[in-house]
């Protein structure tokens, strides 16, 4: 009985034993399909964050270049105002001149006026004291209007 107890131990033990590599075999095969799936996420995420990094890199590559471009169209315009402001000084300073040598030229003008309404005031009292008659007002006027101080008459 001791020898069929014992037979039935090393059947059951031997029975394990391809049970217990079964197991072993399961359980590297459910790690291993684990770990593929594991992996194969982390690809499937390495991948979409290439994708979404080439995306963004064309993104920044474009913006670079709109940047670039208005950046380039804001230079030119700069040298334009500046260049156009630079001729805008000089025809100012020329106006100025201008206006300075033509306010001399009025005020010298004026004085002359005022030296000329002086002689004739002088040349028409002249005229009465040598009993002559001058020639009327609206002749001697001319486009100014000529302030003209009537004599006057004794009696």
């Amino acid at each position: 009985m001791v020898s069929g107890i014992a037979d039935v131990l090393i059947e059951i033990a031997i029975g394990v034993v391809p049970l217990g590599v079964a197991y072993l075999a399961f359980k590297s095969a459910t790690d291993a399909n684990r770990k593929t799936q594991q992996t194969a996420l982390l690809q499937a995420e390495r991948q979409a964050e290439l994708e979404r990094s080439k995306v963004d890199a064309e993104a920044f590559t474009r913006a670079k270049i709109i940047y670039e471009d208005a950046l380039s169209q804001m230079e030119r315009q700069m040298e334009r105002v500046q260049s156009q402001a630079t001729r805008l000084g000089t025809d100012l300073l020329a106006e100025q001149s201008s206006s300075t040598a033509m306010r001399e030229h009025i005020r010298r003008l004026q004085a002359q006026i005022r030296a000329l309404e002086r002689t004739v005031v002088a040349l028409r009292t002249q005229l009465v004291g040598a009993g002559l008659s001058p020639a009327p007002i609206s002749e001697a006027t001319g486009p100014y209007a000529v302030n003209l101080q009537r004599p006057r008459q004794e009696d």
